[in-house]
Order: structure tokens, then C-alpha cells, then sequence
């Protein structure tokens, strides 16, 4: 069972953040107080998924651009893609066939590589001839193990971007642009507040625990009408941030403007550096709302957990640089039209299940498998919730100045309504299945 928390404040204000030139002694983070304490977001969830109606218009499209966060990320050899990359070695796509416990009965080649990579894998069942449940899955380029002082993760990374992915030109004129794979749903139809989740899909996961097809996101909450009809008249005024096995409903994020008014972009500070016990990780897909050391967050055995540092960013990539790539309900996509969204209809893993250095037993324990993908999870459409993180940031007094160009909001977004105006019971979570 999802453990409650006391009320807290869910009051979003920004960070002042001067928006000049990026410097290792940078600008004061003054986050300001919280108002009174106000209900959780969580507590008044109420999802539910867009009306087909809703769905077909081009408003939620809309929304998830003016809206889609900027990310500052700990390293330059990584930032989400497209789901692509996953196959981009030359990898089929292998089945899994499951028993009726889940365990596998024998694996086979479900696409040869060539009809994999011209998404020719629109008829692929749900299940075989005898009703048994399948998997799907493909070996994304590289592994964790090292070459030269760099994972073969990263070897191939440098290589497959056809560039200089460690440069700092925009990484969008790259073969694998920086990509953010939105969805939109009802937060709460009746108080009109709508969930724009960002996925974003990293090919590998370097940090404590090492894995492939690493799946993150965060959600931007919207308040409005209690109908998607157009994109007028919402507005942001909540954010929750997911990282590892935990939420976290920030008081204080990081917000970008751009070139329309309207736009108000959060800033992710992704995941980075950690160490637990002799092992040190360098990368993650968590997602921090401000740079800072977060204690006991992830990666740990027999209650011990480690800490991440997202202090100093090595690379920002605006909103803009972004595609977005909108994911509707599994069972209204038009594979027809969108082969290349046909995974979200599957049982798919994008990377392998075992990793070569994993620490103690971590394979064993099941952190090294790489994730379901998002329509397959159960925080779809804020089904269920994870773990509250509970612990307290340490925030860089310090913090790194945001690139030249970027127009840092200092106003509350939703102006002085942007807390949560109504207050209900909390709604009873049960354990839904990792």
C-alpha cells in the first residue's frame, strides 16, 4: 500500500535563475516561501483518459508543445530519443512466450531486423495460437561493459548520432534528435485539470543500477475547462516529478518562457552522478525539478539507498529543440497511420534483460531489465502512484547559469489560483504490478 503523507504545500513558484551566460559560479537560487499548507495533487487524482473526441483534436498537441519541459542533463552522451535508436544496431525483434505464472516458455526472432527498421510490425498478436501471452523485445545498441574508461553504451552513442554528440551545437541536427513522447489525460475532469505526460525514453541507464530502455517522465497539470475542445484557457499550475521508485510534488521548480507568450516551460534537471558503497553511477533518466543533491533516492539494498547529483549540468537543450511525438490510447491506435508507434500496442521492451556489471544481485532482483514501455505501466494515465519521496533536497545555492537566450518566468504560474482550490478524501491506492 502507497503510504499518505501529511498535506503540503503544492504552491509552484519559480527559481530566479539569471538568463546570461552559463558559468561554474552562477546565480543564487532564492526559492520563495510556499503559501499555506494546501492538499497534495494526488489526493485529489481522479484519472480517466480523453474521450475519443477529445483525443482527435489538435488541441492536446498543441498544449504538450507550449507546454513540454526544457532538460539540463550531468552528461553530454545522452538525452531522450526516439524509440528507433533501440534497433538502430541491426537488432530483430525477439518474443517471449509467458505461462500462466509469467515465466517464460521459449523465446523466437518475432521480426527480422529489415521489417523491424520499415515498421512492418503492425499485425504482431497480443498472444499466440494456444493463449498465451507474449513478449516483445530488442537488444538496443551497445552494453554496459567498459572499453577505453567508456561503456560500449556510450561507444556506440558517439557513433550512431552520425556527429558530435559532445559538442555543443543544438543536438537536434543529429540522426537521433532529442525527443519527448507526450500523452494527455483527465488529472480530474470535474475540476477541469488535465495531465500532460512527458515520456521520455533513454537507450541506456548508467547509474548505480545499470539497464536499457530506461522509461521516465513527469507530469505538467493543467487547469481549465472540463472539456479538451480547443487550446485556449489553461493553464499550468502543478508539476509532479518522478524519479526512480518515487514522486515528488516540487514547491519550487525552474520555468522557461519562448517565443509565444503563452509558453511556460519547466526545466528537468536529469539525472547524474551517485555513489553507493564502492560502485558509482554516472547517469540516470530521473527527473529533478532543481539542481541539488537528493539523499536516499534510488538503488538500494537492505534499506540503504544512494543519493544524485544534478548540481552541475553539463548540457541545456530548450523546449523547442524537442520533437514531440504524441502517444494516444493503445486501443485507438491507427497502426495504419502510425507504424511507428506500433510498440505501444505490445508487451515491448526496448533492451535487453541482463546486465554484464551490475552490482551484488541486482540482475537477480530485477533492476537490470529494461522497463515496460509507458502504456504498459502503471502510472498510464496516473492509474496509480509510486512512493512520496520524502527526504530534502539539498539545493545549490549556487546554481548553474542557464544558457544565453533563455527567458527565465518568475511569476506563479495560474497566477494566484494555481493551488489546488478544492479539498476530498484522500482515494485508497493499491500496489500495482512493477
Amino acid at each position: 500500500m502507497i503510504r499518505r503523507r501529511p498535506a503540503v504545500s503544492i504552491t509552484v513558484v519559480a527559481v530566479a535563475l539569471a538568463s546570461s551566460a552559463m558559468s561554474a559560479r552562477a546565480a543564487v537560487v532564492q526559492p520563495q516561501s510556499p503559501a499555506a499548507p494546501v492538499q497534495s495533487w494526488r489526493d485529489i487524482a481522479d484519472p480517466a483518459p480523453l474521450t475519443p473526441a477529445e483525443e482527435a483534436r489538435a488541441a492536446g498537441a498543441v498544449l504538450a508543445r507550449r507546454y513540454n519541459p526544457a532538460m539540463a542533463f550531468a552528461h553530454k552522451d545522452i538525452w531522450p530519443v526516439p524509440v528507433r535508436y533501440a534497433w538502430a544496431d541491426g537488432a530483430s525483434l525477439m518474443a517471449r512466450v509467458l505461462d500462466e505464472q509469467g515465466r517464460t516458455v521459449h523465446e523466437y526472432e518475432a521480426l527480422p531486423h529489415h521489417k523491424l527498421a520499415a515498421d512492418d510490425w503492425g499485425d504482431l498478436p497480443d498472444t499466440d495460437g494456444s493463449g498465451r501471452s507474449l513478449q516483445y523485445f530488442v537488444d538496443a545498441p551497445g552494453d554496459d561493459r567498459k572499453e577505453q574508461g567508456l561503456s560500449n553504451w556510450r561507444h556506440r552513442w558517439r557513433a550512431i548520432m552520425n556527429g558530435d554528440p559532445m559538442a555543443n551545437a543544438p543536438p537536434e541536427a543529429l540522426d537521433y534528435a532529442p525527443t519527448q513522447h507526450a500523452h494527455v489525460s483527465w488529472f480530474n475532469r470535474d475540476k477541469g485539470l488535465l495531465a500532460l505526460e512527458y515520456w521520455f525514453y533513454y537507450p541506456y541507464n548508467e547509474w548505480i543500477n545499470h539497464h536499457e530502455g530506461d522509461w521516465e517522465h513527469i507530469t505538467v497539470i493543467l487547469r481549465g475547462p472540463s472539456r479538451l475542445t480547443s487550446d485556449a484557457g489553461w493553464r499550468p499550475v502543478g508539476y509532479l516529478f518522478f524519479f526512480h521508485e518515487f514522486l515528488y510534488e516540487p514547491q519550487n521548480v525552474v520555468r522557461v518562457g519562448g517565443s509565444d507568450p503563452r509558453e511556460d516551460h519547466v526545466l528537468v534537471y536529469v539525472g547524474g552522478k551517485s555513489r553507493f558503497l564502492r560502485w558509482q553511477g554516472i547517469q540516470s533518466g530521473a527527473s529533478y525539478p532543481l539542481p541539488g543533491i537528493y539523499p536516499a533516492v534510488g538503488g538500494g539494498i537492505t534499506g540503504l539507498r544512494a543519493d544524485e547529483d544534478v548540481r552541475e549540468p553539463a548540457r541545456f537543450v530548450r523546449p523547442e529543440e524537442f520533437a514531440i511525438v504524441m502517444l494516444p490510447e493503445p486501443d485507438r491506435l491507427d497502426v495504419g497511420l502510425h507504424p511507428e508507434l506500433t510498440w505501444l500496442r505490445l508487451d515491448f521492451f526496448a533492451g535487453q534483460a541482463v546486465m554484464f556489471q551490475n552490482p551484488l544481485a541486482l540482475n537477480g532482483m530485477g533492476f537490470g531489465s529494461a522497463p515496460r514501455q509507458p502504456a504498459r505501466q502503471a502510472q498510464w494515465n496516473h492509474r496509480w502512484s509510486p512512493l512520496v519521496w520524502t527526504g530534502q533536497a539539498q539545493v545549490s545555492r549556487h546554481a548553474p547559469l542557464l544558457p544565453d537566450g533563455w527567458k527565465t518566468l518568475h511569476n506563479a504560474p495560474g497566477g494566484e489560483d494555481s493551488n489546488v482550490a478544492a479539498r476530498r478524501p484522500a482515494r485508497k491506492r493499491t500496489r500495482a504490478n512493477r
